[in-house]
């Protein structure tokens, strides 16, 4: 059994633990946002002078919390999210490249784990999530072979005189005028997976400000178990992503259930 899925079967036995225990639960709900950076895993050793570089994003989430007790709680954050990531070539070819910002909404539920003080309490939690990539947008930089440069512009043998020593070209682009792009990504359906599934593992501070009111700071690591296109093709590689979000959030206690209530007295009369 791989790691990824041993972590999604203790997240079930865990939350069910919480579950069951006998308690006074209360329910918060909140907003939490924040910066990301995204990596795109995949296996690029067979293009020549290639590199995949992580891009920075930002997520918005509202937050349902489940609060079972003192030391446990259940949560779902729906929301939105960006996963961008940028490829690009080197050495001769460096100066090309395709940044993708991605889009999602995304729905992580996760069981949360609480230690320390009162007031102020660490916490880790657990969790899957499901996402719809929703949106993409792509620029970048391509030669432009129909709009070439002489050989050099330092040196161009064809008109030139002879010149000792001769500069040659440096990169691609001392060869060819690039051609710069910059538009929304269309999806093909044969290629693009839109859904995306897979866990979330996170690690922060709860601050209890008030009896009602809680602020936090989160940082919260997702890793898809799905790939990012169809198997469209013979001998593609992988495509997945992993997002690392730091996150800063509030929630409010709305509603507390499950509360014992108080024994009516009985009031006798007596003639």
């Amino acid at each position: 059994m791989s790691i990824r899925k041993k972590v999604a079967s203790c997240i079930g036995i865990l939350a069910m633990v919480g579950v069951f225990t006998k308690v006074s639960a209360q329910f918060y709900i909140g907003a939490e946002v924040g910066g990301n950076q995204n990596y795109l895993v995949t296996n690029v050793s067979s293009l020549n002078a290639t590199e995949i570089v992580p891009k920075n994003g930002f997520a918005l989430s509202a937050v349902l919390q489940y609060k079972v007790n003192d030391w446990f709680s259940l949560e779902a954050t729906p929301g939105f999210i960006q996963k961008n990531y940028q490829i690009q070539r080197t050495g001769y070819y460096k100066g090309i490249y395709q940044r993708n910002d991605n889009n999602y909404l995304q729905l992580p539920v996760s069981a949360k784990f609480y230690f320390g003080a009162k007031k102020l309490k660490g916490f880790v939690d657990l969790g899957v999530y499901g996402a719809y990539w929703a949106s993409s947008h792509i620029k970048g930089a391509v030669p432009n072979i129909l709009d070439q440069k002489p050989y050099n512009p330092a040196y161009n043998p064809a008109v030139d005189p002879p010149i000792d020593p001769v500069v040659m070209s440096q990169s691609v682009f001392d060869d060819y005028t690039p051609y710069y792009y910059d538009q929304k990504y269309h999806f093909d359906n044969t290629r693009d997976r839109r859904f995306e599934f897979g866990i979330t593992a996170g690690l922060g501070i709860n601050y209890e400000a008030t009896s009602k009111t809680n602020f936090f700071v989160e940082f919260k690591y997702a890793d898809a178990l799905t790939d990012q296109q169809n198997n469209y093709q013979y001998g593609q590689d992988a495509r997945n992503n992993e997002t690392g979000t730091i996150f800063i959030g509030v929630t409010r206690k709305v509603h507390t259930c499950c509360k014992k209530k108080a024994p009516k007295a009985n009031i006798t009369t007596t003639n």
